[in-house]
């Protein structure tokens, strides 16, 4: 069975670029069905895959995505027949996704620039609320595919073809992109051909990509930070942010311009969606969206959406740019920037 996965994802690398993502999802299934050859496998043992990745502690979304694999791989080898009919996916529930209010979104967003070891999960969380980028999206990003002069960032890699794309980069993410380029002049990391967001563990080497973990320790502490209150300075709990996912920023970012009247086809360039039906997956109006919707049926209204951006101020927070950095914008494709 190791060497049929061997040569699927040899072929879907030159199919697609999401190979590597097929790679870590296949991962488990090799470790289950060790030693079994492919015509050996039955519905059977699929539902005890099922039952095992469950018992693990794993989502149902999660288990899908392998099974789904598996069957694919079974396709190529002629022999999903035997036992397509007897599997069954994991039933979903659909978890409704969070999405900030401006206080919310304000607090995030300070509390994340008030400690230095929480820099680089900040950066990161501007730049995807302000652009759509997936984690993934940003580990891969390398600094030639920043161009200055146009202030866009071209999205070369990603989990998905729809995913290459261009995207403008607002004055909220080009600050992040600025405190990064500091960053890396200190540390002598930065070459056009060197990430964004270099490997830090072992050692730092801005010639490999950071790892899964990332910032992924920085965010959990920043958002229980931002979670808590503090009666002597009458500050409210925030309880929601404590659970709030980095990719609940994707969402955010969608519907805040959905909000805003933005078209849809725009939005699906910039977010990096092919099937239209998934708006309906990132997209989840506010409830204050929702009441002022249904309360134009009786009266006109005027005025501006409640969802616009609040992190414009909390930038300043970021290091000041270097002389360097200023001359950003003088500087073409393929500089220094």
């Amino acid at each position: 069975m190791d060497e049929a996965f061997d040569r699927y994802l040899l072929e879907r690398e030159i199919e697609i670029q999401s190979a590597r993502h097929e790679g870590d999802i296949a991962k488990p299934l090799r470790a289950f069905f060790k030693g079994r050859r492919l015509k050996q496998i039955r519905s059977d043992d699929v539902r005890a895959y099922q039952a095992h990745r469950v018992k693990q502690g794993r989502k149902p979304k999660t288990v899908n995505l392998e099974v789904g694999l598996l069957l694919r791989l079974l396709k190529r080898a002629k022999l999903r027949h035997l036992l397509a009919d007897d599997v069954r996916m994991l039933p979903v529930k659909r978890e409704p996704r969070q999405m900030l209010t401006p206080a919310e979104k304000q607090r995030l967003f300070e509390t994340a620039a008030t400690k230095a070891d929480w820099q680089r999960a900040f950066c990161a969380a501007l730049l995807t609320v302000n652009t759509s980028m997936r984690p993934v999206e940003l580990r891969r990003l390398l600094w030639r595919d920043l161009d200055p002069v146009t202030r866009v960032v071209t999205v070369r890699r990603s989990k998905t073809e729809a995913g290459t794309r261009v995207i403008p980069l607002n004055d909220e993410a080009w600050a992040a992109i600025a405190a990064l380029k500091q960053h890396a002049d200190i540390s002598e990391t930065y070459a056009p051909e060197n990430y964004i967001f270099p490997r830090t563990y072992p050692e730092l080497d801005g010639a490999r990509p950071m790892g899964k973990g990332g910032w992924r320790t920085a965010w959990r502490s920043l958002r229980e930070k931002a979670a808590k209150g503090d009666k002597e300075k009458r500050i409210e709990e925030m309880p929601r942010l404590k659970n709030l996912r980095f990719y609940d920023l994707r969402h955010q970012f969608v519907t805040e311009l959905c909000e805003a009247g933005i078209p849809e086809s725009v939005i699906r360039e910039l977010a990096g969606h092919v099937d239209p039906a998934m708006m309906r997956i990132y997209s989840h109006p506010r409830m204050a969206a929702r009441k002022a919707a249904v309360e134009a049926l009786s009266t006109l209204k005027s005025g501006q959406s409640e969802g616009g951006y609040v992190t414009n101020h909390v930038t300043k927070a970021l290091p000041a740019p270097t002389q360097e950095s200023q001359a950003i914008e003088k500087i073409g494709r393929g500089a220094q920037i």
